[in-house]
């Protein structure tokens, strides 16, 4: 999904212009990294930003909420395009929701175009657990693939 120009990585694709480019965990390191002006060989987590921002440090809230934004964007255009009843945002930057929920619910309701429904925007409550998600995601496979063949 193209969103902008200029992001500050690369999409996976290797374009500049792709919502991973611009919302990923990849982007925010990036943003933060440029703020706090930290060489790209220091290692640094998005977990790390996350608790730097909830620490109060202005630099690591500010690339936060500026991925929170384009994370908006995407999400809007998901809204229009399926029409949900909510979108679930995972992952460590639901961490952090209290300081991205507003930037993130802007930028969906800017973009969503008037007299279509909304959906609910909720931070997931699963944590960030990978083998959580991958044994949820075989029940939810096998439930619907029971349903599909009745």
């Amino acid at each position: 999904m193209v969103i902008g120009r200029h992001a500050p990585v690369p999409c996976s694709c290797g374009s500049d212009d792709c919502w991973e480019a611009f919302s990923s965990e990849r982007a925010a390191i990036a943003r933060y990294r440029t703020l706090a002006h930290i060489p790209d060989k220091t290692p640094i987590t998005l977990q790390e930003v996350v608790d730097r921002a909830l620490a109060g440090e202005e630099k690591a809230r500010t690339a936060l909420v500026e991925t929170a934004r384009y994370l908006g964007v995407g999400i809007s255009n998901l809204i229009i395009g399926f029409s949900p009843e909510a979108v679930v945002v995972g992952g460590e930057i639901a961490r952090a929701w209290d300081l991205i929920e507003s930037a993130l619910t802007e930028a969906i309701e800017h973009s969503v175009r008037r007299g279509l429904p909304s959906a609910r925007i909720l931070p997931s409550t699963l944590g960030d657990s990978p083998t959580l998600r991958g044994a949820l995601s075989l029940v939810l496979a096998s439930k619907f693939a029971a349903a599909f063949a009745a």
